[in-house]
């Protein structure tokens, strides 16, 4: 408990180090309102602050706070421009009908009480971010007193119904869940926006779990958007630095907390992006360097009846890639490669790969099988040229 309290002091130490803020009194809270506070260097993230102070001298029960950030600013090239394109929207985790707009997609993140879920976990902060013609417009809604739940959770409510659809990161098996907790829990009602979900951990693990083996966030910042986060409150010390701010009202406390957020939610767009990115490459023939991402693409392509795609994925995964994925993309390379009339290259790359002894016994008997076909159509074939 003392190393825990030691690096919520040391976070808090270094953003008055940042905003060049004095300390508090000792054993008194102070009006949040009397410290000037600058936003973080990069000014990409709102200022934290303490809550809002009404006319009549109470303090706010919730706030909103808003930044508003230039599409150009953001880097993206796809996402939050033109149309959706339902067929690209499937390849971001889709789970629903497509919306048509990027304007209709809501990305979120949200930030608890507790990391383990459950009836007795609060959501205290939700960040949301949407698509307006120039600008992503970043929202964070903050919880200041728990009794206050009914009405913060109603505020989310009128923020999100406008929505079609959201996205997330791993909010499938989180954010969602405990959204819809607080929803039922607070004012008796349901969550629509996820009827159609883009969960963008997938695609994400797609494209660079075997390239970088986290796919995390923070992960991804550093090794795909090349922009890591110098200093970080580790998400396992948020509850407790929020509960610290509860009983100090100090807003050094919980900004390190609004701008983890906000990270993450500017950094799901961008993460959002570079996925639309390549799988657009993909389509004009570039598939990804990397073989593994190359063969996860050719099997979304697919599914999507994306055909000429798919084989181009295919093919570069099969020459870059080594033995072991070869011989688990064999047979689905080997249909396009017979779809294509290339039924010689087929037989010559099964039998090439049954003979090094690749792959599981069920998978030769597969390729076993797949041979004789393969020689019976080229035997018709020749026989009927001749």
């Amino acid at each position: 408990m003392n190393d825990l309290r030691s690096r919520i002091a040391a976070i808090v130490d270094r953003d008055r180090a940042i905003h060049g803020e004095p300390g508090p009194d000792i054993g008194t809270d102070r009006n949040p309102l009397n410290a000037a506070v600058d936003p973080p260097a990069s000014g990409r993230y709102p200022a934290a602050r303490g809550p809002s102070v009404r006319a009549d001298g109470s303090v706010a029960r919730f706030e909103v706070l808003e930044k508003r950030i230039a599409l150009d600013d953001l880097g993206v090239e796809i996402v939050g421009r033109g149309a959706c394109d339902p067929l690209l929207i499937a390849h971001l985790g889709l789970k629903g009908v497509s919306p048509d707009r990027w304007q209709d997609v809501l990305f979120l993140d949200v930030e608890t009480t507790g990391l383990s879920g459950g009836t007795g976990t609060y959501i205290f902060l939700i960040g949301v971010a949407h698509f307006t013609e120039k600008e992503l417009v970043l929202r964070q809604h903050m919880l200041l007193d728990l009794g206050a739940e009914r009405e913060f959770i109603e505020g989310l409510r009128k923020e999100i119904e406008p929505f079609r659809a959201c996205a997330s990161y791993n909010g499938k098996a989180f954010d969602l869940p405990i959204i819809r907790t607080r929803f039922v829990m607070a004012i008796r009602s349901e969550l629509t926006v996820d009827d159609s979900h883009l969960d963008l951990l997938h695609p994400a693990r797609r494209l660079w779990r075997d390239r970088f083996g986290s796919t995390t966030l923070k992960q991804l910042e550093e090794s795909v958007l090349d922009e890591g986060r110098t200093a970080d409150i580790p998400g396992w010390l948020i509850p407790d630095a929020y509960f610290h701010y509860l009983r100090k009202r100090d807003p050094a406390i919980i900004a390190p907390v609004l701008e983890h957020n906000a990270r993450d939610v500017i950094s799901l767009v961008r993460i959002t992006d570079r996925v639309a990115r390549a799988v657009l490459a993909a389509r004009t023939g570039r598939a990804p360097d990397h073989a593994p991402a190359a063969f996860a693409l050719a099997r979304v392509f697919e599914r999507t009846g994306e055909i000429e795609a798919a084989f181009a994925c295919y093919e570069s995964a099969y020459y870059d890639g080594d033995n072991a994925l070869r011989a688990k993309l064999a047979l689905a390379y080997a249909r396009h490669l017979e779809r294509r009339g290339n039924l010689e290259r087929a037989l010559q790359m099964m039998e090439t790969l049954v003979e090094l002894g690749l792959g599981t016994a069920r998978w030769r008997e597969q390729a076993e099988s797949r041979i004789r076909r393969l020689s019976k159509k080229r035997w018709r074939q020749l026989a009927t040229a001749s």
